[in-house]
């Protein structure tokens, strides 16, 4: 096997050096790491795991990066590596597996050959791609979402073995996130059924007040339905802040603006007060750093949550 096609090897996506808009590194390349392949794809669709037997897609900007280690460095600790880099990014861990390669889908009983058939789905043949086998030999894999003011960034980052030399990909792709602003239904069924929360930032508020603004109705009458949809299940509504001013104060304001939406959809969308309960929280649970405006922006937010 010749070193190119020795490239066969590799599974998933990722991005080594992926800037957002204003050029911040999300994810380091792997120390020692020699790049082979670094293509951007554009717009695609690109299908991760969430569990060892499903899958989902999401559609997006997408870059691969192809890289080779040193022979002393495991598949598994490429995957350790980029599993700490995530999260320490603040993202989400999907799904980790050493066993990326196959499963059989529980509903159907169909037999899924994931890294062959739907890793390689829609990638462009610029030069031949000598690394598209590399599927076949790939076990070991992660797959994260980093999320910013303005997008998702899902990471997925394969690794395998081929002639005692490690190889890994990486495919970062850059998505609208889902509960960033104009929140739909599927939006609110669909975050519910998978973390048991929803996080809405359609719903307004000026700078230190907590009445609720006119530009909240769209948010409000689709919140409103989903709840007389579900009236045997009670959710806490819970406001969020930065960091920016008095600790106690955002913690007051977070609250006061959680039972200020609670009394909008009770009295002009016709819910139930019994189905819900106000909590603020201010500051303490950011999903990103105050330290920017992305982040802040991030931060102060209402979210739905199943009690």
């Amino acid at each position: 096997m010749k070193k190119l096609n020795v490239l066969l090897v590799l599974v998933f996506f990722s991005t080594l050096i992926f800037r957002s808009h204003a050029q911040e590194e999300i994810i380091s390349l792997f120390k020692g790491s020699e790049v082979l392949f670094d293509d951007e794809i554009g717009f695609e669709t690109h299908y991760y795991l969430t569990s060892a037997t499903s899958h989902k897609a999401v559609d997006g900007t997408m870059r691969r990066q192809f890289c080779e280690l040193s022979k002393d460095i495991s598949t598994y600790e490429v995957i350790k590596n980029y599993e700490k880099a995530i999260l320490s990014k603040g993202g989400e861990i999907i799904h980790l597996s050493r066993s990326a390669k196959r499963y059989i889908d529980e509903e159907n009983g169909e037999r899924i050959r994931f890294t062959q058939e739907l890793f390689t789905h829609g990638r462009k043949a610029n030069g031949g791609y000598p690394y598209l086998q590399l599927p076949n030999f790939a076990q070991d894999y992660v797959v994260g979402k980093v999320s910013t003011a303005e997008h998702d960034i899902y990471i997925s980052v394969a690794a395998a073995v081929v002639e005692e030399v490690t190889y890994y990909e990486l495919v970062t792709v850059v998505a609208e996130p889902m509960d960033m602003n104009n929140v739909t239904l599927n939006v609110l069924n669909e975050g519910i059924a998978d973390k048991g929360r929803i996080a809405i930032y359609d719903i307004y508020f000026d700078t230190g007040k907590s009445a609720v603004k006119d530009e909240s109705k769209n948010a409000l009458t689709i919140i409103a339905d989903y709840l007389k949809s579900n009236q045997d299940q009670k959710f806490l509504i819970v406001g969020h802040t930065d960091n920016t001013g008095d600790f106690q104060a955002n913690i007051s304001l977070s609250e006061d603006r959680a039972n200020a939406v609670i009394q909008k959809l009770v009295s002009e969308y016709g819910v139930s007060k019994t189905q819900l309960v106000p909590y603020g929280v201010g500051s303490v649970s950011p999903q990103m750093s105050n330290s920017t405006e992305d982040g802040r922006t991030r931060n102060r937010r209402v979210e739905l949550v199943v009690l």
